[in-house]
């Protein structure tokens, strides 16, 4: 996996785990040891915020002026366009994690020069690689560079490739941001005199009911369930049931983690 930089082995539970690692170790003789996947968290804002930064460097002959004003807000489908701004150009950006950057050209007068926008939307892109909060992804803002100032000499696309990442880490950072997990569609189907224990399980995964279907003897437990909640999920379910309960999974959407959540998980950073 690119993302969490880990090999990811993909397996029918804990057992199936177990097994793979005996024969690593006794007829290949490798020895291997296992983690938990990492989750592939998302950062995003939950207001607009405004900043502004100066990049200035100069040790003798040209140096590196550049400076950028910029809005962002949240994006989201159907959302109206900027209100307030003589918008002159929009990229509408489809991020490779998901999501998207919105990026407006709102410059009035010329302060900065048309050939250097692209620039400020790099230094943009770069800080989405890699949060604030924890390092994960970036989804779903726009931005809108409104203002800001150039030199004849000293400006250039470095200077304001900085000039923007370091306005957008700052507006990022006073725009209440906010973490985002994956989370799982999940279908338990289990026998009925068992529900009480499954569903108090559940619960204690964030999990979200969704609805209860009946089948014969069997009741069909349909919620969502964070990612990261599911680890051992297998092992857990079969000791809860006496192995009578399956279940399945599919990935369902990007939400919100609880404030307490995201609290321990920015100070793990």
């Amino acid at each position: 996996s690119k993302e969490s930089k880990q090999l990811i082995l993909s397996c029918q539970g804990e057992l199936h785990l177990a097994t793979i690692n005996w024969t690593l170790k006794n007829i290949y003789g490798v020895e291997a040891s296992f983690e938990k996947p990492k989750i592939s968290f998302r950062e995003t804002i939950q207001r607009s915020s405004t900043a502004t930064y100066r990049h200035k460097k100069q040790s003798g002959g040209s140096g590196q002026f550049g400076e950028v004003h910029l809005k962002i807000e949240p994006w989201h489908e159907g959302i109206e366009e900027p209100q307030g701004f003589n918008v002159r150009g929009k990229e509408e950006i489809d991020l490779p994690w998901g999501g998207k950057l919105m990026f407006y050209n709102c410059i009035v007068g010329g302060v900065i020069d048309l050939r250097y926008l692209p620039s400020v939307m790099k230094g943009v892109l770069e800080v989405m690689e890699s949060g604030p909060l924890t390092g994960s992804y970036i989804r779903d803002i726009r931005v809108m560079v409104y203002d800001g100032k150039m030199h004849s000499v000293d400006s250039n696309d470095i200077s304001f490739k900085i000039a923007g990442a370091h306005a957008f880490k700052e507006a990022f950072l006073n725009a209440n941001p906010k973490l985002l997990e994956p989370t799982q569609e999940l279908t338990v189907k289990v026998p009925e005199e068992m529900v009480g224990n499954v569903m108090t399980d559940l619960q204690s995964r964030r999990s979200m009911i969704q609805g209860i279907d009946n089948q014969n003897n069997y009741q069909i437990l349909k919620c969502i369930t964070p990612e990261a909640e599911l680890y051992g999920y297998s092992t857990d379910l079969r000791s809860l049931t006496q192995g009578r309960a399956t279940f399945n999974t599919t990935f369902s959407s990007y939400q919100p983690v609880p404030a307490n959540v995201q609290k321990g998980l920015v100070n793990q950073e």
